[in-house]
């Protein structure tokens, strides 16, 4: 008799199974765009896309995992929270690492050398677990997408980008406006991640006065998934606004574009906005791949029949790249106000 099926994700818990997953899996079906379309304010979505009740063919925003870690490392830590232990450490970006308790686990040997050493008691002996026999474990596998989460943290601030814990997405925050120049197809164009949030102000019988009251960011849902015995990464494009520092939220709600044409994007926007995310977590290659300690993380964000989309440094306006970007979206952000609910 088969067995139950289970799904977790990086913000859901799921039930058990005694399916064991391998960390070799293979690539998921194609999904032809046109059966994906309408798509209703796919950015707008106030919580990620849980991957429930996921049947063949599975949904296009989800990559799968080609390898994991061999193993799970835990030891004792000196601290009881995780602030605590992240003050010791005084690490310049985020720390791929979970606390239960006061045993710390993580993916990088926590040795007496390593960056957790400071959290570390002077008596702990690291010990390591396969990291595929915790798949096959209903709690232990919340904890192993957990750690997988907290590493993907680290590859996107390597990356230029930062996470909002309040709206669990990624986007790149800035000061000033900024553009990514990337490839695909073929085709060179330039798309904006950050771009001033205006707003207008009439004095009295005088003509409006336009302001900046913050920012507007093209963010990204994006977070391990595990359904039936299969291990995949998800990406839900999304927008965001901040305040002037860049940083802060604006707004508590999800935020979609105004312009009520805008929120219905078509399957074709949805997969070029999907290579583009795809060509930012991988700097332009084939696959996502993050180092730990046993064995990399990869990810297959491409089929081998596409066109490999790779992001482009260059901050100048060049007339000729400005030719060649004649596609569908224009790839500019739309001005975006909070969902009513």
């Amino acid at each position: 008799m088969a067995s139950k099926e289970r799904i977790v994700s990086f913000q859901s818990s799921g039930s058990g199974s005694s399916t064991a997953l391998p960390t070799k899996v293979s690539g998921a079906p194609k999904r032809d765009s046109a059966s994906i379309l309408p798509i209703r304010a796919w950015k707008a979505r106030p919580t990620f896309a849980r991957a429930t009740n996921v049947e063949p063919p599975l949904a296009p925003n989800l990559f799968p995992v080609v390898e994991t870690p061999k193993y799970i490392f835990s030891a004792q830590s000196l601290f009881r929270t995780e602030k605590e232990i992240v003050d010791a450490c005084g690490s310049a970006g985020p720390l791929p690492f979970s606390l239960k308790g006061s045993t710390l686990y993580t993916l990088l040997p926590p040795t007496q050398n390593s960056v957790f050493a400071p959290a570390l008691r002077a008596d702990s002996v690291p010990c390591q677990d396969k990291f595929a026999a915790w798949l096959c474990d209903a709690k232990k596998s919340r904890w192993a997408i957990e750690l997988l989460n907290r590493f993907l943290r680290l590859h996107a601030w390597k990356r230029g980008m930062r996470f909002d814990e309040c709206h669990s997405l990624f986007y790149f925050t800035r000061s000033k406006p900024k553009k990514l120049w990337w490839e695909t197809g073929g085709k060179i164009a330039q798309r904006e991640v950050t771009a001033p949030h205006m707003k207008y102000y009439r004095i009295e019988n005088q003509d409006e006065v336009e302001f900046q009251c913050g920012w507007k960011h093209e963010a990204v849902r994006a977070g391990f998934v595990l359904t039936g015995d299969r291990l995949f990464l998800q990406l839900d494009p999304a927008w965001f606004l901040t305040e002037l520092d860049g940083k802060t939220p604006a707004s508590s709600q999800p935020v979609e574009p105004l312009d009520s044409s805008r929120s219905n994007e078509s399957g074709a926007e949805f997969q070029r906005t999907l290579r583009f995310w795809s060509a930012v977590f991988t700097k332009g290659h084939r696959e996502l791949r993050m180092e730990t300690g046993t064995g990399p993380i990869r990810v297959k964000l491409t089929t081998p029949t596409d066109s490999s989309a790779r992001i482009i440094s260059k901050d100048s306006t060049d007339i000729d790249y400005l030719a060649l970007t004649d596609m569908l979206d224009d790839g500019r952000i739309p001005e975006l106000g909070p969902v009513e609910v």
